[in-house]
């Protein structure tokens, strides 16, 4: 089924292919015309019967020169008085000499009866490149030899272009004598089938490829009206990298960023929604513990009674009191801490100076947990927006965790390796990469772990890398999760160079 843009092609492509055919018909029909005025007129016709007319006097002069050097053979007195002395020797040596003294003779034979022939031939043929022999014969009376026989050799080309002359005067007839129009109209009907043929494949060819542009641009229409809708997962194949696979790229990167910038919105608006959650429940929490943890003390104090019993059981009930007060306030902490987060300040600075100071404030790991940290960097130097305190925090949090996750194991020979690339399919981007051999994340856990309150810690709130991820974000970065090549996991954080 056609639609309008396809109509439309395809009508432009008939009109810019009918307009200039129009055109060559009218301005052909023309110069056929006028090159027929041109050729067939008196002018040429004389030309062409006075050509005719000199190659058939030509023959006619050659004719009349065979026929002259016959009837000069006949008449030789010489070659009578020969033949009357029945000498063949001096019969053959004037035939002879009659045959060299003319280039045109091949041979030249005089016969009687069966026994008196005497006949001399050329012993070289004449150097003409196509030879046409013509036999001619005439009676003689020199006793005993009553006929002669000559043959002449002609240049074949003499009779072929008189042949030519006539046929071009035998057709020149026929277009003079022919109807008006009649040939004219026969060349704008040839013409025109050659044109209309060369007009219906390359029509047919422009459809193809208009079809094949009109699919790509319905495509590209279906795609927009898709992504009005809210649907930023649609994506659309480019094709090859003309200006609509140009457009095509744009269009992809457009949904891909607006995918993006949704992706963060909407976990930033979810990181705020937990954010003011958490203050309040800090700020519910934290109200009673204070009096919680001043009644258990009174009642520790005031206690002054006999029973032992009691008192054991009192002492121990206050200080579970005050361990669950003390974690409670290590929550409402971290919530309150959660709930406050500063707003990002990136500054201009030199990413290898950032990465060095992360490198210094974490080398103790490799003295406490008995692991090995590689840090790479590229040669040249990388200037980076950075909020150098936040985004240190988001470092130290993720090789923290790296750290935390490879204590428990059985790894020979514990390492992570936080390393610095240039690019990752985006010029503008810069990622770093922090990795372990460890046991890695488990793939059910992968949708979660930027979740907040998601820890698969027995102690810790799940916070981390919920906050790493909106710190992260609110640089205009990413940051995901994949499994490293060195056996553990891997985070990729992705910042605007």
């Amino acid at each position: 089924m056609l639609r309008r843009l396809d109509v439309k092609i395809v009508l432009t492509l008939l009109f810019t292919a009918m307009v200039p055919l129009g055109i060559s018909i009218y301005l052909v029909s023309k110069a056929v015309d006028i090159s027929l005025g041109v050729g067939l007129n008196d002018e040429i016709a004389e030309h062409i019967k006075k050509r005719l007319e000199i190659h058939r006097r030509y023959i006619e002069e050659i004719k009349e020169g065979h026929r002259k050097l016959m009837d000069h053979l006949a008449d030789s007195f010489v070659l009578k008085e020969a033949t009357l002395s029945n000498d063949k020797a001096a019969v053959e040596k004037i035939l002879l000499e009659y045959l060299q003294a003319n280039n045109a003779i091949l041979s030249i034979k005089i016969t009687g009866s069966d026994t008196e022939t005497v006949k001399v031939a050329a012993t070289a043929k004449p150097k003409i490149h196509s030879i046409r022999k013509l036999v001619k014969t005439k009676k003689i009376s020199m006793d005993p030899y009553g006929m002669l026989e000559v043959i002449f050799c002609v240049d074949q080309a003499i009779s072929e272009n008189y042949a030519r002359a006539g046929r071009d005067m035998n057709t020149y007839m026929a277009l003079v004598s022919a109807p008006p129009y009649y040939l004219s109209r026969r060349v704008i009907l040839v013409y025109l089938a050659l044109l209309g043929g060369v007009f219906f494949i390359s029509i047919t060819f422009g459809m193809f490829w208009a079809k094949r542009l009109a699919r790509r641009i319905h495509a590209l229409s279906e795609a927009t009206a898709a992504v009005t809708s809210g649907d930023l997962s649609v994506r659309v194949d480019p094709g090859s990298q003309d200006e609509v696979g140009i457009l095509v790229d744009s269009f992809n990167k457009m949904v891909t960023e607006l995918s993006d910038s949704r992706a963060r919105i909407e976990y930033l608006q979810k990181i705020s929604a937990w954010q003011e959650i958490a203050r309040r429940l800090a700020h519910e929490i934290k109200n009673p513990l204070t009096p919680i943890h001043l009644a258990a003390q009174q009642l520790r104090e005031k206690w002054d009674g006999d029973d032992p019993v009691f008192g054991r059981l009192l002492e121990q009930s206050t200080e579970i009191i005050e361990e669950e007060v003390a974690t409670l306030r290590r929550l409402t902490a971290d919530f309150s801490s959660f709930a406050r987060l500063p707003q990002i300040k990136p500054k201009s600075i030199s990413l290898h100076d950032f990465i060095r100071e992360c490198e210094a404030s974490l080398s103790y790991l490799e003295l406490t947990e008995g692991l090995s940290l590689y840090w790479e960097l590229p040669d040249e130097q990388i200037t980076v927006m950075l909020d150098r305190t936040m985004m240190k925090r988001v470092i130290d949090n993720l090789v923290r965790n790296a750290a935390e996750a490879l204590q428990n194991t059985d790894t020979e020979k514990p390492e992570i390796k936080i390393s610095v690339t240039t690019g990752g399919g985006e010029k503008s981007m810069v990622e770093i990469q922090i990795e372990d051999n460890g046991p890695g994340i488990m793939p059910d856990h992968h949708p979660s772990i930027f979740e907040p309150y998601f820890t698969t810690k027995s102690e810790g709130t799940g916070l981390g890398l919920a906050i790493s991820k909106k710190i992260v974000l609110e640089h205009g970065g990413r940051i995901w999760m994949n499994e490293s090549s060195l056996g553990g996991a891997v985070f990729t954080i992705a910042i605007p160079g």
